[in-house]
């Protein structure tokens, strides 16, 4: 089925080489990776140190009474032997995208609540590859036909090591500090009974950051499902009609988010220019679209 293509006129923007003018209308390093894809995404691995975990998170459907199994894979390609362990968080973003991580079952869109991981301790040999398993049976009732999710974390068993004391005889033992990392598996829950088709870019402006000229593009879920969306930009030369296409970002946003989408400007040779940005997600029959015209001098 075509998309229809729906376009906002958001502002008109003077650029020179110089300015943007614009008229508007603890001790754990976290190795985490929002990718985007349906269900669960093998492609897209997180990995620090030869360890690896696929995929790097999971898209969801399941109905409410129902429950699935999935699986997570570990790849050791180092030397030595790693130990890990197993704990689910959820977590909240502000209205720019920030996440900040609560205890299993606080949160306010909790899918941990509905989630068995195992095993929570496991050990992986150099060479070897390992699955865990994760179950989420979702509660046939009305709080299983709302968007949750949660995250996985797989964190580094390393025992603390003791240390020689300063002076001896004193009576005390040190211990010190042994820096770990972990990986976060986020998993996102969208029942089939969510509305997601409503996504609206909110806003679409030109800056100057760090001396470089980048479009922002602000997206609001206004749904309440989770939205999987893409996003891009195309400029065209209102004089040649040669077009330039930005990279292509691809993105999670959950109910009731705000989030900011930022795109560099390449050298564009002096001129007109109009740019479109455009958010397409999965589940709707429209792509949005913002347009404004710029002119470099």
């Amino acid at each position: 089925m075509l998309k229809q293509l729906s376009i906002t006129l958001f502002a008109f923007l003077m650029l020179s080489a110089a300015q943007v003018s614009a008229y508007t209308v603890s001790n754990v390093s976290v190795r985490t990776i929002e990718a985007d894809s349906t269900d669960a995404d093998q492609s897209s691995p997180i990995d620090t140190k030869g360890i690896s975990v696929s995929p790097a998170h999971f898209h969801l459907n399941i109905k409410p009474g129902q429950s699935k199994t999935y699986k997570i894979k570990i790849n050791n390609d180092t030397e030595s032997k790693q130990e890990f362990k197993i704990n689910v968080y959820d977590f909240n973003m502000n209205g720019k995208g920030k996440s900040s991580f609560l205890p299993a079952g606080s949160g306010e869109f909790s899918l941990s609540k509905w989630m068995n991981v195992s095993p929570t301790f496991f050990e992986v040999k150099a060479g070897e590859k390992k699955e865990i398993s994760f179950t989420v049976t979702i509660p046939n009732d009305e709080t299983g036909n709302r968007a949750a999710w949660s995250i996985i974390m797989i964190e580094q068993a390393e025992a603390r090591k003791q240390l020689q004391p300063a002076q001896k005889g004193s009576g005390t033992v040190a211990l010190g500090v042994v820096p770990t990392y972990a990986f976060g598996v986020f998993v996102y829950q969208n029942p089939p009974t969510v509305v997601t088709e409503n996504v609206e870019i909110t806003g679409f402006k030109m800056e100057t950051k760090d001396e470089n000229n980048v479009v922002y593009i602000e997206a609001e879920n206004k749904g309440n499902g989770i939205a999987y969306c893409t996003s891009y930009i195309d400029l065209t030369n209102n004089a040649t009609g040669a077009q330039v296409r930005l990279q292509m970002k691809k993105f999670t946003i959950v109910p009731g988010l705000v989030r900011d989408f930022i795109f560099k400007l390449p050298a564009l040779v002096p001129g007109d220019y109009t740019a479109i940005g455009v958010l397409d997600y999965e589940g709707s029959e429209e792509i949005q679209a913002a347009k404004m015209l710029i002119t470099i001098k």
